[in-house]
Protein backbone atom coordinates (compact mmCIF):
# COMPACT_ATOMS: atom_id res chain seq x y z
CA UNK A 1 0.00 0.00 0.00
CA UNK A 2 2.45 2.40 0.85
CA UNK A 3 4.53 1.28 -2.45
CA UNK A 4 2.01 2.72 -4.38
CA UNK A 5 1.19 6.09 -2.94
CA UNK A 6 4.64 6.70 -3.17
CA UNK A 7 4.59 6.22 -6.67
CA UNK A 8 1.56 8.02 -7.11
CA UNK A 9 2.90 10.79 -5.20
CA UNK A 10 5.90 10.26 -7.46
CA UNK A 11 3.70 10.12 -10.88
CA UNK A 12 1.86 13.49 -9.71
CA UNK A 13 5.43 15.32 -9.27
CA UNK A 14 6.83 13.66 -12.42
CA UNK A 15 3.77 15.46 -14.35
CA UNK A 16 4.39 18.76 -12.61
CA UNK A 17 7.53 19.00 -13.35
CA UNK A 18 7.09 18.24 -17.05
CA UNK A 19 3.82 20.67 -17.39
CA UNK A 20 6.43 23.16 -15.72
CA UNK A 21 9.60 22.77 -18.26
CA UNK A 22 6.93 22.26 -21.37
CA UNK A 23 8.34 24.53 -24.38
CA UNK A 24 4.98 25.77 -25.02
CA UNK A 25 5.16 28.60 -22.48
CA UNK A 26 5.23 32.16 -23.85
CA UNK A 27 7.35 35.03 -22.64
CA UNK A 28 5.97 38.52 -22.02
CA UNK A 29 7.32 40.46 -25.49
CA UNK A 30 9.49 43.47 -25.18
CA UNK A 31 7.86 46.57 -24.32
CA UNK A 32 8.65 50.42 -25.14
CA UNK A 33 10.61 50.23 -21.24
CA UNK A 34 12.43 47.20 -22.53
CA UNK A 35 16.47 47.64 -22.41
CA UNK A 36 17.79 49.48 -25.39
CA UNK A 37 14.49 50.36 -26.71
CA UNK A 38 15.10 53.86 -26.89
CA UNK A 39 17.43 55.56 -29.40
CA UNK A 40 19.49 57.24 -26.57
CA UNK A 41 20.11 53.85 -24.72
CA UNK A 42 21.37 52.45 -28.56
CA UNK A 43 23.91 54.74 -28.66
CA UNK A 44 25.41 55.11 -25.06
CA UNK A 45 25.93 50.54 -25.07
CA UNK A 46 26.19 49.93 -28.68
CA UNK A 47 27.61 52.45 -30.38
CA UNK A 48 30.08 53.66 -27.93
CA UNK A 49 31.80 50.88 -29.35
CA UNK A 50 31.55 51.32 -33.25
CA UNK A 51 33.38 54.77 -32.79
CA UNK A 52 35.64 53.79 -30.28
CA UNK A 53 37.12 51.47 -32.52
CA UNK A 54 37.37 54.33 -35.32
CA UNK A 55 35.39 52.48 -37.27
CA UNK A 56 32.12 54.36 -37.78
CA UNK A 57 33.81 57.77 -36.08
CA UNK A 58 34.48 61.16 -38.40
CA UNK A 59 37.81 59.38 -38.90
CA UNK A 60 37.21 56.16 -39.75
CA UNK A 61 33.97 56.76 -41.74
CA UNK A 62 33.85 52.81 -42.85
CA UNK A 63 30.92 52.26 -45.40
CA UNK A 64 30.44 55.86 -45.39
CA UNK A 65 28.53 55.47 -41.66
CA UNK A 66 29.23 57.81 -38.94
CA UNK A 67 27.64 56.97 -35.69
CA UNK A 68 29.02 59.90 -33.55
CA UNK A 69 25.81 61.87 -31.63
CA UNK A 70 24.34 64.38 -33.32
CA UNK A 71 24.13 62.79 -37.00
CA UNK A 72 23.90 58.47 -35.94
CA UNK A 73 20.25 58.77 -36.66
CA UNK A 74 20.26 60.94 -39.51
CA UNK A 75 22.74 58.44 -41.10
CA UNK A 76 21.02 55.64 -40.45
CA UNK A 77 17.44 55.92 -40.24
CA UNK A 78 15.64 55.57 -44.23
CA UNK A 79 19.12 55.45 -45.41
CA UNK A 80 20.20 53.33 -48.09
CA UNK A 81 23.51 51.32 -47.38
CA UNK A 82 26.34 51.90 -49.59
CA UNK A 83 27.42 48.69 -49.16
CA UNK A 84 24.50 46.96 -49.82
CA UNK A 85 21.91 49.17 -51.59
CA UNK A 86 18.92 46.80 -51.72
CA UNK A 87 18.72 47.41 -47.50
CA UNK A 88 17.98 50.42 -45.86
CA UNK A 89 20.33 50.80 -42.93
CA UNK A 90 17.05 50.81 -40.17
CA UNK A 91 13.91 50.35 -41.90
CA UNK A 92 11.57 52.21 -39.73
CA UNK A 93 8.75 49.76 -38.40
CA UNK A 94 10.47 46.69 -39.90
CA UNK A 95 13.70 45.05 -38.28
CA UNK A 96 13.76 42.35 -40.35
CA UNK A 97 14.35 44.37 -43.85
CA UNK A 98 16.48 46.59 -41.70
CA UNK A 99 21.07 45.86 -42.43
CA UNK A 100 21.79 47.05 -39.27
CA UNK A 101 20.08 43.60 -37.84
CA UNK A 102 21.38 41.58 -40.77
CA UNK A 103 24.50 42.41 -39.79
CA UNK A 104 25.03 42.44 -36.76
CA UNK A 105 23.24 38.80 -36.40
CA UNK A 106 25.62 37.90 -39.05
CA UNK A 107 23.05 37.14 -42.01
CA UNK A 108 25.16 39.23 -44.55
CA UNK A 109 29.31 39.78 -44.52
CA UNK A 110 30.93 41.03 -42.83
CA UNK A 111 29.58 40.59 -39.35
CA UNK A 112 29.83 43.51 -37.14
CA UNK A 113 31.79 44.54 -35.10
CA UNK A 114 34.62 43.14 -36.97
CA UNK A 115 36.19 42.43 -33.75
CA UNK A 116 34.44 39.17 -33.56
CA UNK A 117 33.02 40.21 -29.95
CA UNK A 118 29.38 40.26 -31.11
CA UNK A 119 26.48 41.71 -29.66
CA UNK A 120 24.54 38.79 -27.43
CA UNK A 121 21.13 37.82 -28.65
CA UNK A 122 19.52 40.03 -26.22
CA UNK A 123 21.08 43.01 -27.67
CA UNK A 124 19.86 42.11 -31.20
CA UNK A 125 16.76 41.77 -30.20
CA UNK A 126 16.41 45.45 -28.20
CA UNK A 127 17.77 46.97 -31.08
CA UNK A 128 15.18 45.09 -33.69
CA UNK A 129 12.21 46.01 -30.90
CA UNK A 130 13.23 49.75 -30.96
CA UNK A 131 13.30 49.26 -34.96
CA UNK A 132 9.94 47.19 -35.20
CA UNK A 133 7.99 50.36 -32.72
CA UNK A 134 9.26 53.03 -35.73
CA UNK A 135 13.00 53.76 -34.93
CA UNK A 136 12.20 57.02 -33.03
CA UNK A 137 14.47 59.61 -32.01
CA UNK A 138 14.19 59.25 -28.82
Amino acid sequence: MKTKKFLGLLLVLYSLLMISCSEDQTTAPLTGNAPLTKFSDIKAKVFVNCIGAQCHSSAGNQGNLVLESGVAYNNLVGVQSVLFPQYKRVEAGSSANSLIIKILKGEVSPRMPLDGIFLDAATIDSLAKWIDLGALNN
